[in-house]
């Protein structure tokens, strides 16, 4: 079967592998804007952890691809930068292998 006779991806011309998000029309929130980069990071939580790529990230915030969004809990722990301490974070939204998190300000 061709690509061009599979369903869904006739015309597309894109990789069907590839994470494909669509936020036009969706109301921006975020009160700090996003820099995109492309870091290697780790989601820690109790009973393990998974490596995952930080794909954009403010002082509010970030965007994480991870092999299986699903398996990650609602807090997690962030590492982005190794000479860093992780940071807390809340998993706001997450598909098949992208989640957005909001970091966990502690209170000064």
């Amino acid at each position: 079967m061709s690509r061009q006779d599979k369903p869904g991806l006739k015309g597309r011309g894109q990789d069907p592998d590839r994470d494909i998000v669509d936020f036009s029309g969706v109301e921006e929130r975020r009160a700090d804007l996003r820099r995109p980069t492309f870091k290697s990071g780790e989601v820690r939580f109790d009973g393990g952890a998974i490596a995952c790529v930080v794909r954009n990230v403010s002082e509010s915030g970030c965007l994480l691809k991870v092999e299986n969004a699903g398996l990650i809990p609602d807090i997690v722990d962030i590492l982005i930068d190794r000479d860093k301490p992780a940071q807390r974070a809340e998993i706001v939204w997450r598909s098949t292998t992208l989640a957005g998190a909001m970091f966990i300000r502690k209170p000064s």
